[in-house]
């Protein structure tokens, strides 16, 4: 069996071997001239199971520590609140903060956007497969539908202030509660008065203003090159995520198994070798490109269009679908 570990996307999980993982094969990194980089410093931190890079104007170092700080907080009040919904008994009350109900407000949404493909309760099942970080197995039938009955976005009851469980369930936010934290970290960058900024949490990265008055690059890899680009991109004041099949995954029998899973039919989807999407926020971003790798490329051209976001799709037989806009942020095919 051939196993794979990442951390895109999930976000409680820390190893050694996620971390060189991640300097290998970071989807997205910033295209800079040397002149640019006298006055642009990058500082890294290892946060929400990644590597985050931060990029800003050498005057604005000081803040980095206190970012840092303000992330991990995040981090902790989410995933603290997974952690305690899957280990608590059906039926017992769970105290939900501000912070986690507007996250379950946003899986409810991304679960209608999906038509229920998407569903955060599907770690019910995935967590069968081990994952998020291994070891990782193939689990019978049997096994399977014992809990499949658990599954389902309608058996959490929960408002501003409680949630209780119907079923002994297990949730997994991490497909858009990274990029709502990197959201955060700029919101916070912002009130210290930061005009200039990146922040990219492995893949899950926010462009802010300008760089020296002009849109900053990023550019895209082949997941099955990292030499060689999909796409390079402008972006000024927006995100992009990418979510695909070659992060987190093991094989068995020729078979691969990712760590997306579909809701509907509860068994891994392996549809496309990467996704990305542009979108206002990097929690939209993230959690779209997940929603997206669900759908077929028709329903993902119906749905991106009324979401304006454009997508960049990497199939797997190696082919660039460019949907709903993409090349207009383009600079370079």
């Amino acid at each position: 069996m051939r196993q794979v570990g990442r951390g895109n996307n999930l976000l409680m999980y820390k190893s050694t071997k996620t971390v060189l993982a991640l300097f290998l094969i970071l989807i997205l990194f910033i295209i800079s001239g040397c002149k640019d980089n006298k006055q642009y410093n990058t500082r890294s931190f290892y946060e929400m199971g990644t590597i985050v890079n931060v990029t800003l104007s050498s005057k604005n170092d000081y803040i980095i520590s206190e970012l840092n700080k303000k992330m991990k907080s995040w981090e902790n009040e989410i995933s603290g609140f997974a952690e305690k919904v899957n280990n608590t008994e059906p039926g017992k009350n769970i105290t939900v903060s501000k912070m986690n109900y507007k996250l379950l407000q946003k899986a409810e949404s991304y679960k209608n956007l999906s038509n229920d493909k998407f569903d955060i309760t599907v770690a019910t099942i995935s967590s069968l497969y081990g994952f998020p970080e291994g070891p990782f197995r193939v689990p019978d039938n049997e096994t399977i539908q014992n809990k499949s009955d658990d599954v389902g976005f309608s058996n959490l009851v929960f408002d501003k202030t409680s949630l209780s469980k119907k079923t002994d369930l297990k949730i997994d936010m991490g497909a858009y509660a990274k990029g709502y934290i990197v959201d955060k970290g700029i919101e916070f960058l912002k009130s210290e008065g930061v005009k200039s900024a990146m922040i990219n949490a492995g893949g899950d990265l926010y462009a802010l203003g300008n760089k020296k008055k002009r849109k900053w690059h990023i550019a895209i890899k082949k997941p099955d090159n990292k030499k060689k680009f999909l796409s390079i991109i402008a972006l000024e004041n927006k995100a992009v995520a990418t979510s695909g099949n070659y992060e987190r995954y093991f094989e068995k029998n020729g078979q691969r198994y990712t760590h997306i899973f579909n809701a509907i039919t509860l068994k891994s989807a392996n549809n496309y070798k990467s996704i990305s999407v542009i979108a206002d926020t990097v929690e939209r971003s993230d959690g779209l490109a997940t929603v997206y790798y669900l759908m077929d490329i028709d329903k993902i051209r119906e749905l991106c269009k009324r979401e304006k976001t454009p997508v960049l799709i990497y199939t797997l037989k190696s082919e660039k679908r460019k949907l709903c806009g993409w090349q207009e942020y383009e600079i370079s095919d």
